[in-house]
């Protein structure tokens, strides 16, 4: 599998307390939508799903605030020391800066940058 884009939704946790992060992937999960990878960090979740417009409309009737949709380059890597350290070299020798990163269900890198056409094309070289 190639790497290839895909849409991550970022939402604000209401609070910083027991039980939030598992309101918003429950509520995504009760709708029936696998969650392909997410981050949380400081409050802010980043959630990689595989029915976007379904994941937004469920995190927003359960009252999460939408912060972003970012295009994001969907990386496959082995399972082994130094795979993502490859990918990420060959990104800084393109020159591009990378936003935030996450890795998602079967060892898959998420990356976000200002131009996700950049990436991929950095890594078809």
């Amino acid at each position: 599998m190639a790497a290839h884009l895909a849409a991550d939704l970022a939402v604000t946790l209401e609070s910083d307390r027991p039980g939030a992060l598992a309101k918003a992937l429950g509520c995504v999960s009760a709708a029936g939508i696998n969650i392909d990878g997410y981050s949380e960090m400081n409050g802010i979740v980043h959630i990689l799903a595989t029915n976007l417009a379904a994941t937004r409309e469920c995190l927003h009737n359960a009252g999460f605030r939408e912060l972003q949709k970012q295009e994001v380059v969907v990386v496959p890597v082995e399972d082994e020391p130094g795979a993502a350290a490859g990918v990420f070299q060959r990104i800084a020798n393109a020159h591009i800066n990378v936003r935030y990163t996450y890795l998602a269900t079967g060892n898959r890198l998420v990356i976000a940058v200002g131009d996700p056409q950049a990436v991929i094309s950095a890594l078809k070289h």
